[in-house]
């Protein structure tokens, strides 16, 4: 199955990708390919593009210049991945993840020697139905790893929220407050209350109330939350994005054909937010002109300006 959608995808081949992706054979996917390895140092660089390749393809040359996975997976450690599974629609209508590439991610983490691997998120439908449509149940459970679904109370525990500006507590989920290892694995879209969905935003989903978060101040709420467990890697799943009638779609797309791998969710949803256009003037985004991206700035959660960021884009085949 060739996913270099930059290059070479058509409509039909997408749709006959798509559905291989929700079969997803076990043997299609049982090692990375052979590629030359590279070292790195963890320096290199602060955000990472790779372009061009298949999805497991784009998720190696994306962390090679981090450091690769070991730089953040240690022997025995458990991961907590908070996708993007919101909604019950396919992947080729791009408002879930690819389930390609969090397969790839499932099993990247235990080859650098995770002990365990669970994927969260709360689902806004149905979450059987989202599961099961997405993909993403079959990729994770075909990886080695466990799927978990916040619509259930008792996975969460209230927490104080020291630094909220808005919201000074609410109750996230217990598996990613006390997981060794927290991977914020976005998908970009375009919000119809935000401009745009993407990795801050994506912390919604370890949240209970949600709705309370919309009735506040939404955008200071999202900069809030993510003052209590930063993740330590931000994976972008942005091989195919959705350009309107977001968050849930269906709605336009658009095939970027990218995996960006960062550790600072401000600076990935600055370069993301580039990737749309403003309603008004047609121009891409700036990041200020998200105000959930600016207000996490100005708490210090990280770097809006993409000047001051070392981004490094690669070929991954």
């Amino acid at each position: 199955m060739d996913w270099n959608f930059r290059s070479n995808l058509t409509r039909r081949n997408f749709v006959k990708g798509a559905a291989a992706a929700v079969a997803l054979p076990k043997m299609f996917f049982l090692s990375f390919p052979s590629r030359p390895s590279v070292a790195y140092a963890a320096g290199d660089a602060d955000l990472v593009i790779a372009q061009q390749g298949t999805p497991a393809q784009l998720l190696q040359a994306a962390m090679a210049p981090l450091g690769g996975m070991g730089r953040f997976v240690k022997q025995g450690q458990r991961v907590v991945i908070k996708a993007n599974i919101a909604w019950a629609r396919t992947p080729e209508q791009a408002a879930t993840n690819n389930p390609e590439l969090l397969y790839a991610l499932i099993k990247m983490c235990y080859q650098a020697g995770a002990k365990r691997v669970a994927v969260w998120d709360h689902t806004c439908d149905n979450y059987q139905f989202c599961f099961s449509r997405s993909g993403l149940k079959k990729a994770t459970q075909d990886a080695g790893g466990d799927i978990f679904s916040g619509h259930g109370r008792n996975v969460y525990q209230k927490m104080e929220i020291p630094k909220g500006k808005k919201i000074k507590e609410a109750e996230f989920i217990k598996d990613v407050l006390e997981t060794d290892v927290y991977i914020n694995f976005p998908l970009p879209k375009q919000h119809f209350a935000t401009e745009l969905t993407l990795a801050l935003k994506n912390t919604m989903g370890i949240i209970w109330d949600m709705e309370l978060l919309h009735k506040i101040d939404l955008h200071q709420c999202i900069a809030d939350i993510n003052t209590i467990r930063k993740p330590d890697l931000v994976v972008v799943d942005a091989i195919r994005i959705l350009t309107t009638n977001g968050p849930k779609g269906p709605g336009k797309t658009e095939d970027i054909g990218e995996v960006m791998a960062c550790t600072d969710m401000v600076a990935a949803d600055a370069h993301c937010a580039t990737y749309f256009k403003h309603p008004k003037t047609g121009k891409p985004f700036r990041p200020a002109e998200i105000r959930f991206i600016k207000n996490a700035y100005d708490m210090g959660l990280g770097e809006m300006n993409l000047s001051k960021v070392k981004i490094k884009k690669v070929k991954a085949a």
